[in-house]
């Protein structure tokens, strides 16, 4: 498994743990040289990320990277043939923003190739995408919903939540076969980082199963963000795992954090509270 960098904290306020505002521009440029240099070659952007996509081949410059970006979602009550034309009008924006650079497309949101426009948006978004050779997948919430697009799609790719608490994956990322997973959430909006009793007054159904959490963390003598990561890579069903940073420190301790980490299981974490695990629920989507 490796590392690719989420871009929405340099368009974007962003995390349940984030800084606030959008990172500075000439932060990004050195946490986009900290992390090509790390070995990360691979970044997750979206349109509806601020200005962020348009502007990432300027902040990359020399640096090569490839990028995952989104479809955005599809206009509600428009006609079979307004959803063609605004599906492939934005993949031709996003191909004339990142140009050669863009590696794949995911329909931001999945209910998009769940409803009743999914045929005529997935036909444009294939008659668009596949002369540039981009992917195509889509971004969920829950592998349940991944597998209902895989049964109705022939998708590439899937980005999915996945940490020490959200474990759904892990029991069910097999269904998934021949789709190429990234994890996202990884540190679950930076909830498994932060001090208990904070995370607690912010997600208060978080309580209990971060509590176990740093149990278990002081148990075995392993840092939360080390350890966070470890699980991850146990899951072992991804190629990616997708992180955020909103400084270049917090690359490097994320890189060094990784680099450290063997993997590790502990399905004894899960929880299926979705108040928890849900990042549109604690209100860090």
């Amino acid at each position: 498994m490796e590392l690719a960098l989420g871009t929405v904290q340099f368009g974007l306020p962003y995390g349940i743990a984030g800084r606030g505002a959008p990172v500075p521009e000439t932060e990004v440029r050195q946490i986009l040289q900290i992390a090509h240099a790390g070995g990360i070659r691979l970044l997750d952007t979206a349109a509806a990320y601020g200005s962020i996509e348009e502007r990432l081949p300027a902040l990359c410059g020399s640096l090569q990277f490839r990028v995952v970006s989104k479809i955005p979602a599809l206009p509600g009550g428009a006609e079979l043939g307004t959803v063609e034309k605004f599906v492939a009008d934005a993949v031709h924006s996003v191909g004339h923003r990142l140009g050669d650079a863009l590696y794949a497309l995911l329909f931001h949101r999945a209910a998009d190739l769940l409803g009743p426009a999914a045929d005529s948006a997935w036909r444009a978004a294939l008659d668009a995408a596949r002369p540039r050779g981009v992917q195509l997948g889509v971004s969920v919430y829950a592998p349940d919903e991944a597998r209902a697009v895989q049964k109705r799609f022939a998708i590439d790719l899937v980005q999915v939540p996945a940490n020490a608490l959200d474990q759904r994956l892990r029991d069910t990322g097999s269904a998934l076969d021949g789709v190429a997973i990234h994890l996202r959430s990884v540190l679950l909006q930076g909830l498994l980082l932060m001090p208990v009793a904070e995370a607690a007054a912010r997600v208060p159904a978080a309580a209990e199963p971060l509590t176990r959490w740093r149990r278990w963390c002081d148990e075995r003598g392993v840092g939360t963000l080390q350890a966070a990561l470890a699980i991850v890579k146990g899951m072992g069903v991804a190629s990616h795992a997708v992180i955020g940073v909103d400084s270049a420190a917090h690359l490097e301790t994320i890189l060094d954090a990784w680099h450290a980490s063997a993997p590790l299981q502990a399905p004894q974490l899960a929880c299926a509270n979705l108040d928890v695990i849900d990042p549109r629920r604690c209100n860090a989507a």
